[in-house]
């Protein structure tokens, strides 16, 4: 079995549950991108920030996301978070992380939550990298979106030299892509095929400067960890340790989860943190009720890449 077959056994999996674990929290109050300081958020949807074909489809979509932003906040340039959910490239609903939105917002972060184009399998490596290679473009345009109202109408003022991306299983492995690939990376020729049909690197538009203060990988792998250098945005992985369709470990088909993907930053000297959740499963990393300590474990993250320490 080629190692994208499998990827497309692990992750077709559906919704997966298990018992709530122990409430875990930052208790220092009142600092900005670490707790709560807002009451309240606002959430906006339905907003699109794209318009492209979708092969599977044959259709023009419109990509849309939903934005979260803290309420009655008068900061002037904000950082930005942009999440991408899992689905197996498949599916996707207009609710999923939105506890993680809310959750981000009321500690004073932009965050969206981006659709992208789904594709009907992953069965083969040719289906899977044209998927991958759709998200991809897709967060890329997502990125643009945010990075374009902040030099014109400046609607949502975001900060484009503070971006964080990331997301749960097939998010997680779209962000990790979208940050650490570039033209100086050997991966599979049907890899570069695929993304060229829409755009390349910088997917489908124009390049606009921006920059990826860091990455949250909840439940994700690659395929390719050679493409993880250092000198690239900083790593958080946050992987339950019963998950049973992203494994933590390596397969024997190429498939690399959190552990390898950690020891492999850590070995080229890329900034990586690696959460192992005791007695969690896959989708736990991604939900608020089920993993309490998770989103803590990527705000304390972020507040300290943006603390520069």
């Amino acid at each position: 079995m080629s190692h994208v077959a499998m990827l497309a056994r692990l992750l077709i999996g559906g919704l997966v549950v298990s018992a709530a674990l122990p409430t875990f929290a930052d208790e220092v109050p009142g600092r900005r991108y670490l707790n709560q300081v807002f009451d309240d958020h606002v959430r906006t949807g339905d907003i699109v920030f794209a318009e492209r074909v979708n092969d599977a489809s044959g259709q023009l979509e419109k990509l849309t996301l939903r934005v979260f932003e803290p309420k009655a906040d008068k900061e002037a340039k904000r950082p930005l978070v942009i999440i991408t959910p899992g689905g197996a490239f498949m599916q996707h609903e207009d609710f999923w992380m939105d506890d993680v939105g809310a959750d981000l917002a009321r500690t004073g972060y932009v965050v969206a939550i981006n659709r992208y184009r789904l594709s009907k399998d992953i069965n083969s490596p040719a289906t899977f990298s044209n998927a991958l290679a759709k998200a991809f473009s897709d967060q890329k345009s997502a990125i643009r979106y945010f990075v374009k109202d902040a030099g014109g109408k400046n609607r949502f003022r975001i900060d484009p030299e503070k971006i964080f991306i990331g997301g749960h299983s097939a998010g997680a492995i779209t962000s990790m892509y979208v940050a650490y690939l570039d033209s100086n990376d050997k991966v599979p020729e049907l890899t570069t095929q695929s993304l060229q049909k829409y755009g390349g690197l910088d997917g489908e538009g124009e390049k606009l400067p921006f920059a990826i203060r860091g990455v949250i990988n909840l439940s994700g792998l690659v395929a390719d960890l050679g493409m993880i250098e250092k000198g690239e945005p900083p790593l958080i992985s946050i992987h339950g340790d019963r998950d049973q369709i992203v494994v933590m470990g390596s397969t024997d088909t190429g498939l690399h989860g959190s552990v390898p993907i950690h020891e492999h930053a850590s070995k080229v000297g890329l900034v990586s943190e690696l959460h192992i959740i005791r007695d969690a499963e896959h989708n736990d990393p991604a939900d608020t009720r089920l993993c309490p300590e998770c989103i803590p474990l990527a705000k304390r993250f972020m507040f300290n890449e943006l603390q520069g320490k």
